[in-house]
């Protein structure tokens, strides 16, 4: 890890390529964010992008990305001065603030792993994740994902999120990445099944 005199935020380098893993903290990232979920909307996108590309589902506004925990940001992937990968960071003082969505954290507090519910644990949600499709298959997931983990682990135990089960590229990558999938649900609003995924930091 080195630090970015010029911004003061966490660079992360990758090597053989010219992007850069970091901490979104200028408004222009945050728009950058903002940007490609747009244009990763499952409601933007055809059903053959969604099966070779994958989707977002939630359309997230400025103010909400923007309602950080404080002292912490959300990890992006940047080609120059262009955000083309994001893992959003949320926990609990901001959970409130979600507009669609917030009806899941019920269902992860009751979840018990390794005997102990979730409820009773600190952990950090993954509001959301995404790869500019011509950047996939490099591997930004996964460094992104590693980014994620080194900041954070000192303060929370595990990450957990929900992925669509139609969405069987995201599933896979988190697979790969390190998460698990600890429940299947009924998503009732989606008419479609969930599938509850849990990254534990404490091992």
């Amino acid at each position: 890890m080195r630090l970015n005199l010029l911004s003061n935020v966490e660079v992360f380098p990758l090597s053989m390529t010219n992007i850069q893993i970091t901490k979104a903290s200028t408004e222009q990232e945050l728009q950058g964010i903002l940007d490609l979920q747009s244009a990763n909307l499952r409601k933007n996108l055809t059903q053959e992008e969604m099966e070779s590309q994958g989707f977002v589902t939630l359309e997230y506004d400025y103010d909400f990305i923007k309602a950080m925990p404080a002292g912490n940001h959300h990890i992006i992937a940047k080609d120059g001065e262009k955000v083309v990968g994001y893992v959003l960071l949320m926990d609990r003082s901001t959970n409130h603030l979600m507009k669609e969505g917030a009806g899941i954290f019920p269902i992860f507090h009751e979840i018990v792993h390794k005997g102990i519910r979730l409820g009773d644990t600190n952990y950090v949600s993954v509001g959301q994740v995404c790869v500019d499709k011509n950047y996939a298959g490099q591997g930004l997931l996964g460094r992104m994902y590693t980014a994620y983990k080194e900041s954070y682990k000192h303060l929370y135990d595990l990450a957990m999120t929900d992925i669509s089960h139609r969405n069987k590229r995201s599933l896979k990558a988190h697979l790969k990445s390190g998460f698990e999938v600890v429940l299947r649900f009924d998503e009732p609003d989606a008419g479609e099944p969930w599938d509850i995924v849990i990254w534990d930091w404490r091992s």
